[in-house]
């Protein structure tokens, strides 16, 4: 009896023994629990944060340093949005024409008495031409070259011999003495070298005949783009009024889009007066007037 008393006390104490260390592991795991959850609550609300904080500063135009892993991935996916959507803008800004028809005001001749006045019609109508200057006119003009430069307009090489095409085209040699002349001339007047120009008379004419194929290229051969025209006011004589004018210089080419308009600016009033209505005319049909550079695709003979 005494030894299966101890027995029993022997039994009860394990099971006792056992029972506190199952209550004492219940409660580790429900406190451990708790610590868990909020750990991982505190992680999502920095994660959260850290989100939001790349959001804001995307918007901004900031940068954040991210503090979790998460914040690094979604970091380097808007980063990638961004250079992808910089590159489409980029696209779509080369790709997209300014305009589906294209004028392109020129004056050959020039600087006369009028040519301020010209500038001055310009730049009310804000419209940005084309200048092909003769460098044989009076050394005080050379202060009207500049305000056309400076005004915006673009400025070639026309000639330095005046209309003595005779010698201008005598050879390929002659005219690039000539040419060069009038180069100097202006780059002196600007600062800037020339890099478009225009044959006095056109590309092809009856004084270059024997020769334009060559001089072509020469020309081409040396840099420089030339431009005729596929639309003439025919202003060149004092008898031309300011509406033949106006309606030399509208006579768009069957279904063109783009037009190059030779003009002339020589000193004859009609000239001035014509120029309003010649925009007018232009802007009324669709055009959006531009100047020639090198990088415009010429139009040549």
């Amino acid at each position: 009896m005494e030894e299966r008393s101890v027995t029993f006390y022997k039994r009860l104490i394990i099971i006792t023994a056992l029972s506190i260390l199952i209550i004492i592991m219940g409660l580790l795991t429900f406190f451990i629990g708790n610590v868990l959850e909020v750990w991982n609550s505190f992680d999502k609300e920095v994660s959260q944060k850290a989100s939001n904080q790349l959001t804001i500063n995307s918007d901004n135009g900031l940068s954040v340093k991210p503090t979790t892993a998460a914040g690094v991935a979604t970091k380097q996916n808007s980063i990638e949005k961004e250079e992808k959507t910089a590159e489409h803008e980029q696209e779509v800004a080369v790709s997209a024409p300014v305009s589906e028809k294209v004028v392109y005001l020129t004056f050959d001749d020039g600087p006369s008495q009028n040519t301020t006045e010209i500038l001055k019609i310009l730049e009310e109508e804000q419209v940005k031409a084309t200048f092909f200057f003769n460098t044989t006119e009076r050394k005080h003009l050379d202060s009207v070259i500049k305000e056309a430069f400076d005004e915006g307009h673009a400025v070639g090489v026309l000639t330095s011999t005046g209309n003595d095409y005779d010698t201008i085209y005598a050879s390929v040699n002659s005219y690039i003495e000539d040419f060069q002349a009038a180069y100097d001339r202006i780059y002196d007047i600007t600062g800037v070298r020339p890099t478009i120009f225009r044959f006095p008379g056109g590309s092809i004419n009856g004084y270059n005949k024997n020769i334009y194929p060559a001089l072509i290229e020469e020309m081409k051969a040396r840099g420089y783009v030339y431009f005729d025209w596929n639309v003439c006011a025919q202003d060149y004589s004092r008898a031309a009024s300011q509406a033949d004018i106006v309606k030399n210089a509208t006579k768009i080419p069957h279904r063109s889009n783009e037009c190059i308009v030779l003009m002339h600016d020589i000193g004859y009033d009609s000239e001035g007066s014509a120029i309003k209505e010649i925009i007018q005319f232009y802007r009324a049909n669709g055009y959006s007037f531009q100047k020639l550079s090198k990088d415009v695709k010429p139009i040549t003979f």
